[in-house]
């Protein structure tokens, strides 16, 4: 049987590409994974390590790694930071087997394995009659203990890496958004807010709010800053302009007695101000007693009060879909199809929010699972226990043998490479 060779473009931090690797390994595959930094070359083993060529463009130095190695998948984590953009596009004009892993879509207990997109790229159906006939899964779910503790931990370790081998392996640090610097201090002021403040009063005026008869109670999720579901998968390009229309519409089209909770992203780390961006607005609006501010609160509490959610894209969009709750989306979301959200305007949805079908929440979740949702997890031993063999068993399936002519010639030229991507709106990028 012929050798598959499979190149990985990162991976979930932590032990994951260790374990993962091996897996395949012992069912014959050869996997290989680009060093981009000192953590990539921490939690890769000696064996499946490819040093990046700085002297080459990206794109370059992956088509030469992709005909040298006899590459017939390509695997990145995530689909819209820069180097996974061209990894794909590159694999996509060889006609290779495109893979992209991504937190799941059915949290806490799934991650996502997707052909050649997840989220806004994704190439899942929105059609109702295809979705509506997805055949029952025919494992139940495996659960298993969920904590924020080792996906913390992970990051912490990759990032002392990087910055401890960084005069021998250069990474620009700011390649994931803001500095780790400016996230780390950020993350350091968040956490000490959160030590030092209490938002009892806050849950105490949702519960009276929501205690009145008639009430309604909206919650909007907000997402981390800089995430490429706001930069890539929305109109709005930040947060700020997010809350800006929804608390507009919210002021404008409403009824008296709805309420709006706005809730922060568990892992912003404060430097779009968004608290203070809200009580200028809800002031400015005169909103300021029916709409509050959470920046410490559990969505899972929030949840469970609440009545309608408005979110971009976000996973705790599909959870409120699950949970029967109507959610409106006004971002480029996988689950943002008829039956599932509201397809309306948000002015409209403030008043005549629908709740999701019943029978769609149930085709929808095993259309998931038939198409791109393992379980398993990334982060912990027990969870990558389940996830492993599965995820192999599925990179193995998908991956194409080798075919004579895939390779083509790279151009002859960096104005050639720059033209050779145009089609994509990519530029080439070390």
């Amino acid at each position: 049987m012929a050798t598959k060779r499979i190149l990985f473009i990162g991976a979930p931090f932590g032990q994951f590409f260790r374990e993962l690797a091996e897996t395949l390994e012992r069912q014959g595959a050869e996997v290989y994974r680009v060093i981009l930094d000192g953590g990539d070359w921490a939690e890769t083993p000696a064996r499946n390590r490819i040093p990046l060529k700085r002297s080459m463009s990206w794109a370059r130095f992956l088509r030469e790694v992709i005909a040298t190695r006899d590459i017939q998948t390509i695997v990145t984590y995530n689909d819209t930071l820069p180097r996974n953009r061209i990894a794909l596009t590159v694999a996509k004009r060889l006609g290779l087997t495109r893979l992209v892993l991504e937190n799941g879509y059915l949290r806490p207990h799934h991650v996502t394995l997707a052909q050649n997109g997840v989220n806004g790229n994704s190439e899942l159906s929105c059609d109702p009659a295809v979705i509506s006939v997805s055949p029952e899964p025919p494992a139940k779910c495996q659960e298993f203990p969920v904590h924020m503790r080792p996906h913390v931990l992970n990051t912490m370790r990759h990032f002392f890496w990087s910055i401890l081998l960084k005069p021998v392996l250069p990474y620009n640090s700011k390649y994931y958004g803001d500095s780790i610097a400016r996230q780390g201090i950020g993350y350091l002021g968040e956490y000490s807010w959160r030590m030092w403040h209490d938002e009892s009063a806050k849950l105490a005026r949702i519960d009276e709010h929501k205690a009145k008869p008639g009430s309604r109670l909206y919650l909007v999720l907000m997402q981390k800053p800089g995430d490429g579901q706001i930069r890539y998968h929305s109109p709005f390009g930040t947060n700020t302009r997010f809350l800006e229309e929804v608390l507009k519409s919210f002021a404008e089209n409403a009824p008296d007695d709805a309420f709006l909770v706005v809730k922060q992203h568990p892992l912003d780390y404060g430097i779009e101000c968004l608290q203070q961006t809200f009580e200028k607005l809800a002031a400015k609006l005169k909103i300021e007693g029916r709409a509050v501010y959470m920046r410490k609160a559990g969505i899972a509490g929030l949840m469970e009060r609440t009545d309608c959610l408005v979110t971009i894209n976000s996973t705790g969009g599909l959870q409120a879909v699950m949970g029967g709750i109507p959610v409106k989306c006004l971002g480029k979301a996988v689950y943002d199809v008829a039956g599932l959200t509201f397809q309306g305007s948000l002015a409209e949805f403030w008043s005549n929010a629908e709740k999701p079908d019943p029978a769609m929440v149930r085709a929808y979740r095993s259309y998931l699972l038939s198409t791109c949702q393992l379980n398993g997890g990334f982060h912990t031993p027990e969870a990558r226990d389940i996830l492993l063999p599965v995820m192999a068993s599925r990179m193995l399936e998908v991956t194409k043998p080798s075919t004579a002519g895939r390779f083509v010639a790279a151009p002859a030229s960096d104005e050639d490479e720059v033209e050779y991507f145009a089609g994509e709106g990519l530029v080439p990028a070390e």
